[in-house]
């Protein structure tokens, strides 16, 4: 949490005790019913009530209290001059409590304690300068106790949502650590089933091809065309590798990047891609990135066979947990292999129900041909795989 979410939070703070004092004068009204109300009284009256609405009905006023917290000292000399000119035994001596939950609030512990000072010792001083001062438990101690007692109030407020602020942002902070440190693992591993064994290949045949060009230009030739198919392939899978790295980041919640790729691939296929989410889910690094493999990998099978007008892709919560996402085409269909597994040289439904497989998922694939192709996919986070490969 930022800055400007602490200056939210004191803001609505201030509101409240402001809110407070606007109740106080009007207790303190009903209280003198049947009183003569002098023009003192009423001008303290609209004074102190002016003061909380032009706080809590215009914007700028409470903005430039946020930022200079120094204009709270005007509101303690209003609160001391109406102590002057009523006297503490006045029922509008209620409406001044606030100022001193107000310190507390906008204050450090320091600044704080110097303005409940300055308050006590204000008070105690119009008391003491008063033609008749009256004596009692509450004017001569409790008011005092009151006042103290509210700005330290309003500082434990203050320095508790300092703390539930910092502690916010530390476990963001942590979560970032955490996913960055799934995302180099999950690089890691991308980089070694892939990029790294075809690199591999590239250094062997390397490492063999100056003894064909000695014994058999021939064999020499055909290793080098194969080293420019493996570096082409090498150059592919590397691409690929960045493609799936950039398009799920972590710090994003899942059905943003989910509706991102459904948007894009729908713009740069021209067919229609509807994106809907039931509820808040998520999952963690490594099962989202293999679900977002598999709903990658079937949008390119609606792409390359389907011949779909339309594709629906939707993420909900389902029973215990689950996280279900499933992409829904109206293309031509196909009869399902036996297993699951992929036609004689295609490899798509193979790849995803490995995939599935690694993300400790249920996946199933349901068509018929002119019936359209439902890919489904239940993760349960309970179950989600460690993600070894």
């Amino acid at each position: 949490m930022s800055e400007p979410v602490q200056r939210d939070f004191t803001q609505r703070v201030v509101a409240v005790a402001l809110l407070v004092r606007l109740l106080a004068i009007t207790v303190a009204l009903f209280g003198m019913i049947g009183q003569p109300i002098t023009g003192t009284m009423l001008a303290s009256v609209l004074v102190l009530s002016a003061t909380s609405f032009s706080f809590l009905m215009y914007p700028s006023a409470a903005r430039f209290v946020m930022h200079h917290p120094l204009a709270v000292v005007a509101d303690l000399l209003l609160t001391l001059v109406v102590l002057a000119v009523l006297g503490v035994e006045s029922p509008l001596v209620l409406a001044t409590f606030s100022t001193a939950l107000i310190m507390g609030i906008l204050f450090e512990r320091r600044v704080a304690v110097l303005g409940a000072t300055a308050l006590v010792a204000g008070y105690l001083l119009v008391h003491q300068l008063q033609p008749t001062p009256t004596s009692g438990f509450m004017i001569n101690l409790g008011i005092p106790a009151l006042y103290v007692g509210l700005v330290a109030i309003g500082s434990v407020v203050r320095h508790a949502h300092e703390r539930e602020v910092a502690a916010a942002r530390e476990l963001v902070d942590a979560h970032r650590a955490v996913a960055s440190a799934d995302e180099r693992a999950r690089l890691a591993r991308e980089m070694h089933d892939s990029l790294g064994k075809t690199l591999h290949g590239i250094a062997l045949a390397a490492e063999a091809l100056p003894v064909w060009v000695e014994r058999d230009p021939a064999t020499a030739v055909r290793y080098a065309n194969g080293l420019a198919a493996a570096a082409n392939q090498a150059a592919a899978e590397a691409r690929s590798l960045l493609v799936r790295l950039r398009a799920d980041e972590p710090d994003r919640p899942l059905a943003q990047v989910l509706a991102e790729q459904c948007r894009t691939w729908g713009d740069a296929t021209g067919i229609e891609c509807v994106f809907e989410t039931h509820g808040a889910v998520d999952l963690s690094t490594d099962a989202r990135y293999e679900a977002l493999a598999i709903v990658s990998e079937a949008l390119e099978n609606v792409m390359r066979h389907a011949e779909a007008d339309r594709v629906s892709v939707s993420l909900a919560g389902a029973a215990g947990g689950t996280v279900r996402i499933e992409v829904v085409d109206d293309g031509r269909g196909f009869v399902v292999p036996d297993g699951g597994v992929s036609p004689p040289n295609h490899f798509g439904l193979t790849g995803m129900h490995e995939r599935a497989v690694q993300a400790g998922a249920d996946l199933s694939v349901t068509s018929r041909p002119g019936r359209g192709t439902r890919v489904v996919l239940d993760l349960d986070p309970t179950k989600e795989s460690s993600g070894v490969r």
